[in-house]
């Protein structure tokens, strides 16, 4: 059971990558699914490559004019990636509800030419076919394709949501760029007429924010993955994982199968094994083989053959065919495991192409007992998943038992298990049934074979290189001598030659990728102590910067209050000026009131000279003297 911290993120992811490659289904998925994190990554410089599979014109509002809809809406999808940043795109024009086999051959072509360490892909549950297809075909080209596997073993899967809501490992923040997320869907007319997806993409990532600290307004989820991981999951488990969808049906009607089970003591493993088959809820028919064992609780609907005594793996499994009732058969070990689409798989193989027998690809998987007693699984790896090769087959198995599908009538006609086996008696009889014609290989991965290290296991109690070993494949080759001759074995030796020399140059090439990854981490962590330096140096020169800035501040703060002084200053001088200017407009008034009064003194003066000089003249003459001297005699003087 999860804890609430597990079950959602609580903090933003930085999820980047060098190259991104968006799988888009139609034209407009790519920004509302992921048009944050492609604005990310434009806005840091980093290369991105959006991949269209859809001409998107079967959408509502599509015009009699299909061709002139389809440009129209390629347009929308470049206006929209163009208001993000400069972004590849490539328009693959599959019709809608209309995607095939080809699609995978043109996503590998991209992911050969782009090299991409981050992929966008539809998440796994979404509702709409042409989401689901695509999501289908990038998953299985990954298990099947060995060469993508050496160009990407570091990339990681991001799977995105646009109808149907994941469950998230990792949710981006993506306030800083949701304005520009929300402008390229809109520049999608011919669809916003139709829905108002703009609001439909804020709703969602404002509600994936929920569980972000508050700084975070929207947000969009992903479901993580390493591209390893994706190799050895089933397609089912990946829905699982990502949204518990209900389970997948891939035919709509049920070819009839029987399940041969063969157990011995291993009541727990049997209970995982019969679960399987059940949890894939097709209506299988079956047979548990009890090959001497203690008498097992198989639960309802289960037939089960009680060998009183051990009879050897062969007859068991004999016994559970001959005791079936359904024209096909399938094999289980009480050890291994079916995934939900196994037997939809092998079903719906069976009824497009006839064959001798039908057979999938299986995980297989270590399992070593951990501190708590029970079984963990240790490793998972891809051993086994070749296409048919008769004369392979001769010198060794390449197809586990427990990927098998074939006709009962087939399996009995060929003799069934050789009892004289205990050990590859599945290979010997798919050397017999091979007589019959090649089998159909679908690559996919449905099944898990376990390995108990210490538990008993067949394989690893017999481990190759053992006396056991070897005795079992020389009886095989004894056997059917007359099937195996020198050309046969040059042949053979050809394609494994041919097989080693192409994983031998991969592996070359791969060292000389790893070389110079390492060269490149020496020379990046070299430029790096060189910009930690450069770095220091400069916080240096900024601390110096900050501290004269302080000083230029406290100087600027001293001018501005001697500024605000000397504009005191000259408010008071201007006041003064003014009445200087009032006071010398007065001094001039006066100054010519002055000179007017000094003029007229001076007239006065001139005119009391004049009058005094005749004063003086009539004072001095002979009339005034005598006219004095009369007054003096009246008395008047």
């Amino acid at each position: 059971m999860l804890i609430e911290a597990e079950a959602i993120p609580y903090d933003p992811a930085p999820l980047r990558g060098e190259r991104l490659l968006v799988l888009a289904p139609h034209p407009d998925d790519e920004v509302i699914g992921c048009g944050g994190l492609i604005a990310q990554h434009l806005r840091e410089h980093r290369a991105v490559r959006v991949v269209v599979a859809t001409d998107g014109a079967e959408a509502t509002g599509a015009t009699a004019d299909k061709q002139t809809y389809i440009r129209r809406r390629e347009e929308e999808s470049r206006r929209g990636l163009a208001l993000l940043g400069d972004v590849e795109i490539d328009f693959l024009r599959f019709p809608d509800r209309g995607l095939d086999d080809r699609v995978a051959e043109k996503i590998r072509e991209h992911l050969h030419s782009f090299k991409p360490d981050l992929i966008c892909v539809p998440s796994p549950i979404e509702i709409h076919p042409d989401h689901l297809a695509l999501s289908r075909a990038f998953c299985e080209l990954i298990q099947r394709d060995r060469s993508l596997f050496a160009d990407l073993a570091t990339s990681r899967v991001a799977f995105y949501e646009v109808s149907q809501p994941l469950r998230p490992t990792a949710l981006v923040d993506i306030t800083d760029v949701a304005e520009q997320k929300y402008e390229a869907i809109a520049a999608h007319h011919s669809q916003i007429t139709l829905k108002d997806y703009v609001a439909y993409a804020r709703g969602l990532n404002a509600y994936r924010a929920m569980t972000l600290p508050d700084s975070a307004k929207a947000a969009e989820a992903y479901w993580v993955t390493s591209l390893p991981a994706l190799r050895t999951a089933p397609f089912t488990e990946l829905r699982r994982r990502v949204g518990h969808p209900e389970p997948i049906q891939t035919v709509r009607e049920a070819v009839p199968i029987a399940v041969v089970v063969r157990t011995k003591d291993r009541p727990a493993l049997l209970r995982e094994a019969l679960d399987s088959i059940r949890q894939s809820e097709y209506p299988a028919e079956i047979v548990v083989v009890n090959d001497g064992g203690t008498r097992p609780d198989a639960g309802p609907n289960v037939s089960v053959i009680n060998h009183e005594q051990s009879r050897g793996r062969s007859e068991a499994m004999n016994s559970g065919v001959r005791a079936a009732k359904s024209k096909y058969v399938a094999f289980l070990d009480d050890d291994d495991l079916y995934y939900p689409e196994h037997l939809h798989t092998l079903a719906a193989a069976a009824s497009t192409a006839k064959a001798p027998a039908w057979y999938t690809d299986a995980v297989s998987a270590f399992l070593r007992i951990g501190p708590d007693g029970n079984y963990q699984t240790e490793k998972r790896l891809r051993l086994l998943g070749d296409d048919f090769d008769r004369e392979l087959l001769l010198v060794d198995n390449y197809i586990p038992l427990t990927t098998l599908l074939v006709e009962r009538d087939a399996f009995l006609d060929a003799g069934g298990f050789d009892p004289k086996f205990d050990l590859f008696e599945d290979w010997d009889f798919l050397i017999r049934l091979s007589d019959r014609g090649p089998f159909i290989h679908v690559p996919k991965i449905t099944c898990e074979v376990r390995h108990f290290v210490g538990g008993g296991s067949i394989t690893l109690a017999s481990p190759e290189g053992s006396p056991k070993f070897r005795q079992a494949r020389l009886q095989v080759w004894k056997k059917h001598a007359d099937k195996i001759d020198n050309d046969l074995i040059a042949n053979v030796l050809e394609k494994q030659k041919r097989r080693l020399l192409a994983l031998q140059s991969e592996l070359v090439e791969e060292k000389g990728r790893r070389n110079q990854a390492e060269n490149d981490i020496v020379r990046l962590e070299r430029e790096k102590q060189n910009l930690i330096a450069q770095i220091g140096s400069l916080h240096n020169s900024v601390n110096e910067k900050i501290i004269q800035f302080h000083d230029q501040q406290t100087s600027i703060a001293s001018l501005q209050t001697n500024i605000a002084t000397l504009q005191t200053s000259i408010v008071a001088l201007q006041a003064y000026r003014a009445q200087a200017e009032t006071l010398s407009k007065e001094t001039t008034d006066l100054r010519k009131a002055l000179d007017d009064t000094q003029a007229a003194l001076r007239a006065a003066w001139a005119e009391t000279d004049r009058l005094q000089g005749l004063l003086n003249m009539i004072f001095g003459s002979k009339t005034w003297k005598l006219h004095s001297l009369l007054d003096k005699l009246r008395g008047r003087g």
